[in-house]
């Protein structure tokens, strides 16, 4: 009785049914797709060789105040590891305008699209108000080749103690590389 039990069951490496054939050909097609999802997987899993950008952004603060900041950098992801030098314009109604140099280090996910998470400074000059400006920032985004020699970069920084406040400000841009 318990043997007509389990033969009720389908059974993939059995013979179902009694029938005489084997599954030998399941077996080939099954060993076809998983060996051919391991070597896509294994293709697409290896990091990108080291990259190095021309980075052009703008972007505003999400608050309430009308900062803007325009930037020209370079943005380099190597060894999983991303850093970046950045002249940036920044704008505003109330506080002037400003020029600044930001430099930042972190982590990254080098690949097609390479999300990165990192932390900087940004040191700079406010000629309208005739003040030195200084912030810190953490700063988390990612950027996503479309060709071999273009791409785009979206991040998100928040400046602490600029212009004695703390601003988010969202930047999009495009990214060259050679």
């Amino acid at each position: 009785m318990t043997r007509m039990k389990l033969n009720s069951f389908p059974l993939f490496f059995a013979r179902q049914y009694n029938w005489p054939s084997s599954n030998h050909p399941y077996f080939q097609i099954a060993a076809a797709i998983l060996l051919s999802a391991t070597c896509i997987s294994g293709v697409t899993a290896n990091p990108q060789p080291d990259k190095y950008y021309l980075r052009i952004a703008h972007g505003a603060s999400t608050d309430t105040d009308d900062l803007s900041v325009t930037t020209l950098g370079v943005l380099s992801l190597k060894n999983n590891m991303v850093g970046h030098v950045d002249l940036n314009y920044l704008k505003s109604d109330m506080n002037g305008d400003a020029l600044a140099l930001d430099f930042g280090a972190g982590l990254a996910f080098n690949w097609y699209v390479s999300p990165y998470i990192s932390i900087g400074a940004s040191l700079g000059y406010n000629w309208d108000i005739d003040e030195a400006i200084a912030a810190y920032f953490p700063e988390v985004g990612f950027v996503a080749d479309i060709t071999k020699t273009f791409g785009i970069a979206l991040s998100a920084k928040r400046y602490y103690s600029l212009y004695e406040e703390d601003d988010d400000v969202i930047m999009l841009g495009l990214v060259f590389r050679k």
